[in-house]
């Protein structure tokens, strides 16, 4: 195995950025050996940014909240009947963000996530919202799903 370890690499007029058409890598390091790499933005190739989630969860919102998977969440709380509030493992630059989620009590019934406005306002850190029924009443249900992006 080769190792090229650089600090810049400029293309041929001197500029930081390069284009590549094809890379091929088991893994790309940063300059501290970690396998994660930080950007500001993605793009494709005609210049249209990607958005990806943030923070995303899935989790047994009946009984005793449990998480099924995530990413950057680090804990749900159980704030009432299909009252939650999503803890982040990493607050975002700002409160700006779209959530969007889905819920389902596994049996088929209708069931509608309302995401929480008017008395609490989202936060860097979490985002609280509720899990109701089609009557608009609140409801405990075993498959909650959020997806939080800014």
């Amino acid at each position: 195995m080769s190792t090229i370890k650089v600090d810049t690499i400029k293309n041929s007029s001197g500029q930081s950025e390069i284009s590549v058409t094809t890379l091929k890598a088991d893994t790309i390091q940063n300059t501290s050996g970690a396998s994660v790499i930080k950007v500001d933005t993605i793009q494709d190739t005609s210049g249209k940014g990607f958005y990806p989630a943030r923070a995303w969860v899935s989790f047994d919102g009946e009984g005793t909240v449990s998480i099924f998977d995530d990413g950057n969440v680090s804990s749900i709380t159980d704030n009432a009947i299909g009252n939650y509030t999503t803890n982040f493992g990493s607050s975002f630059a700002s409160s700006n963000y779209t959530t969007v989620g889905t819920a389902s009590s596994g049996s088929g019934a209708y069931i509608a996530t309302r995401i929480f406005t008017a008395s609490d306002s989202p936060a860097t850190g979490s985002r609280r919202f509720e899990t109701s029924n089609h009557n608009d009443a609140a409801r405990d249900v075993p498959y909650v799903y959020a997806v939080f992006t800014l």
